[in-house]
């Protein structure tokens, strides 16, 4: 196939770094998209932060739709488009939203605004050459040239979903919002993030699998495999499972609860195959265009939620053949949510003391370098038990701060405690908190918390436990005690 006249022009001008293009075609394919919105306060949960604009791009990829970064539409209150980066803005709605995959499309019910727009050409795959990526800076067309650096598995921002995104080099300026990146005048991928020279993209094939599965009578969204595994590279290990020869195959350690593989494959089988992919002793398999790749592409690579892979593993040394239907794992689905996408924090003020969920959004709030500076002890809890949920443990229940008050006196610096029992009954969750505090211990309410470096037990006055709650929630003007889980 010849390339176009316009992708043999752009190929000479990438030999300069980036360069503005005006009255180019591409500019009929952006779309800058302005979105207001306003977070929930971690700390105050029943309130909202100050509200915040976010400005990045869309692609058009069909007559009415437009391609855009998911993450830059959490907690939205307005969404606004713009032609040729300039007014006037026209109000905008989501066609759909994938938060784990990181892809949405937006619409526009205003009247001839796709007239002087046109549909990008998406390429059969993100391998090409020349490749640019597209932005619009003081109202004018960039093109910026990029280099492919390398190929790796990454996980979205929103658990759990991992796929195999792209890294390029780049003479882009404060991008990774929504860039389409280009390969002569076909697009490849789009931009998730910069770091410094480095983006990292999205490629072409995900986001057509994506597109194809909105346009389906029922979103299936992109499964996830569920397993912790352990290389079988060791001789010895491999001879102790039964195996001959040279060592093939991981050690499976576990599976995710109600995850795809739960309850299917089992700690010690040797996972030898998934999908007609043989996984050797590190996990990886021959991906058919970027060579090696982690075993926990193939659940989201031409895949789907429902669709099911046929697995081979050695179990008690024999080797069987076995079916994994693939799940959707939601992020809600950690015992500490590594996201909480467009949802409010569930919480209870209880005699001036705040609970609310565990969860990242809340860790987050330390600020930039949050994971160093949030207390020992959640650092301790986030990295031992941020992933599995057990049926007697679904969340943590910390309690956020202690609004001062005579009633609670004592307690003050209690905060950043993960609570254990109440009143002797377990707690995972904000109903079972609401509803211990119905049944007190011969007068009092007892606290108990996991143990830290603070102290282990609460214990609270019952009788006066209803007045002193709604006396605090006046005089610190809080309007809601309570938001159970939605």
């Amino acid at each position: 196939m010849k390339p176009s006249i316009a992708a043999l022009a752009i190929a000479l001008l990438l030999r300069v770094s980036a360069f503005a293009l005006p009255d180019h075609p591409i500019e009929h394919q952006l779309v800058t998209v302005q979105v207001s919105y306003q977070a929930w306060n971690e700390y105050r949960p029943w309130q909202k932060s100050k509200p915040a604009r976010r400005t990045f791009l869309g692609t058009v990829v069909s007559k009415n739709r437009i391609l855009v970064p998911a993450a830059y539409l959490q907690d939205a209150t307005l969404i606004q488009l713009e032609k040729f980066d300039n007014p006037p803005r026209v109000p905008a709605q989501i066609v759909h939203c994938d938060q784990q995959v990181g892809l949405a499309v937006l619409t526009t019910d205003e009247a001839g605004f796709f007239d002087d727009l046109n549909p990008v050409e998406m390429a059969d795959s993100a391998e090409g050459d020349n490749y640019y990526c597209a932005a619009w800076k003081s109202n004018q067309l960039n093109l910026s040239s990029c280099r492919w650096s390398q190929v790796k598995t990454f996980k979205s921002s929103i658990p759990y979903f991992g796929y195999a995104g792209i890294t390029f080099i780049t003479d882009l300026k404060n991008g990774g919002r929504g860039e389409p990146v280009f390969s002569g005048d076909r697009m490849i991928g789009m931009t998730r993030s910069q770091s410094k020279d480095l983006i990292t993209v999205i490629p072409v094939d995900l986001i057509k699998a994506y597109l194809h599965a909105i346009d389906l009578p029922a979103y299936p969204g992109f499964g996830r495999l569920g397993i912790d595994y352990q290389y079988n590279t060791g001789q010895a290990q491999a001879a102790y499972y039964g195996q001959k020869g040279k060592p093939s195959g991981v050690r499976i350690q576990g599976c995710f609860p109600g995850g795809s593989a739960d309850g299917i494959l089992q700690p010690e089988d040797i996972l030898l195959e998934l999908d007609g992919h043989a996984i050797d002793a590190e996990g990886d398999y021959r991906h058919p265009r970027y060579g090696m790749m982690s075993l926990k592409l193939i659940a989201t690579e031409g895949h789907y939620a429902g669709d099911v892979l046929p697995a081979k593993v050695l179990r008690d040394k024999k080797e069987i053949e076995l079916e994994i239907p693939l799940k959707n794992i939601p992020a809600s689905a950690a015992l500490i949510p590594l996201a909480r996408p467009d949802l409010p924090p569930p919480y209870l003020v209880a005699g001036g003391l705040v609970f609310r969920e565990l969860d990242d959004p809340y860790l987050q709030a330390w600020g930039d370098d949050w994971r160093n500076k949030i207390p020992a002890s959640l650092r301790i809890l986030r990295s031992l038990k941020g992933e599995s949920p057990t049926p007697d443990q679904q969340r943590l229940i910390v309690l956020a701060d202690v609004f001062p008050d005579e009633y609670n006196l004592g307690y003050h610096e209690m905060a950043q405690n993960i609570v254990k029992t109440v009143n002797g009954l377990p707690i995972d969750s904000i109903e079972k908190l609401e509803a211990a505090f119905q049944q007190p211990q011969n007068g009092f309410h007892v606290i108990e918390f996991m143990p830290s470096y603070g102290t282990c037990k609460v214990i609270l006055d019952a009788d006066s436990f209803e007045t002193a709650t709604a006396t605090i929630l006046e005089n610190y003007q809080i309007p809601s005690r309570i938001r159970l889980s939605p």
